[in-house]
């Protein structure tokens, strides 16, 4: 004979709890949030790039892929060089590599305007609340301006949003908020520009290191609708199991 139950017993009671709440945690997983990220770092460190002295990925920390997001640079080959150390200015923490490189400048006349654009192309999502910021050393007779400038358009027009002065000596570091404008751009780059070369002389001029592009990261729709899913599959599972265990029990 069997009994209808109005009720499961308490031990199913708090599997189904336990099925809930494990469900909510996949969800608050896979929900759109966005993160304080490095998106993007550029040491200078580890093999050269081919016709670089230098190496022109993204490192870790950073969470932008090397193949993405290799830096590509407007300038003579004969006007850069590898300087050592690296500068200690703008490190990123936890960064695990050595400081032992920097990308020197020299013929600064001849190169200005000077471009490193910097695609963001990223199957990490798309990005918001950005930042950029860099490390500039000056010898004497090199660029006297960092402008900063971003594209929507993977690089076809760039708008201004910064122009920092550049000291004849010394290091400083040129940091900026990128215009809300720039976020979620599917097709965002960044460009470093230097202007105002003073001499076509292949003494040092100037050095930069440790490039660092920071931001909050959000997941594709796409992505999120896929665990989503996924999710919305194992409660629904769950549920037919749960049905199937309480609605009777024998005598």
């Amino acid at each position: 004979m069997r009994k209808f139950m109005r009720f499961p017993p308490r031990g199913l009671r708090f599997r189904s709890l336990l099925i809930l709440a494990n469900a909510l945690m996949l969800l608050a997983a896979f929900a759109p949030k966005a993160n304080a990220d490095l998106i993007a770092y550029y040491n200078f460190e580890g093999p050269p790039t081919t016709g670089s002295p230098v190496n022109l990925d993204s490192h870790p920390p950073a969470v932008a892929f090397p193949s993405d997001n290799t830096m590509t640079l407007t300038f003579g080959g004969n006007s850069l060089s590898a300087v050592t150390p690296g500068l200690p200015q703008n490190l990123a923490p936890g960064d695990p590599a050595p400081n032992l490189t920097a990308l020197g400048l020299s013929r600064s006349g001849a190169n200005s305007p000077a471009h490193f654009d910097i695609p963001l192309f990223s199957s990490q999502g798309f990005f918001q609340d950005m930042t950029v910021s860099f490390a500039i050393n000056a010898q004497g007779n090199g660029f006297t301006l960092a402008n900063l400038y971003y594209s929507t358009d993977h690089g076809a027009t760039f708008t201004l949003f910064n122009t920092t002065s550049i000291p004849n000596s010394g290091t400083i570091i040129v940091s900026a908020l990128v215009p809300t404008a720039a976020n979620n751009a599917p097709g965002l780059e960044i460009r470093i520009e230097l202007t105002g070369g003073q001499s076509n002389g292949s003494n040092l001029q100037n050095v930069v290191d440790n490039i660092q592009i920071g931001g909050t990261i959000v997941p594709e729709p796409a992505t999120v609708a896929g665990g989503l899913l996924g999710v919305l599959g194992l409660c629904w599972f769950q549920r037919k199991r749960l049905i199937r265990s309480v609605r009777f029990r024998r005598a």
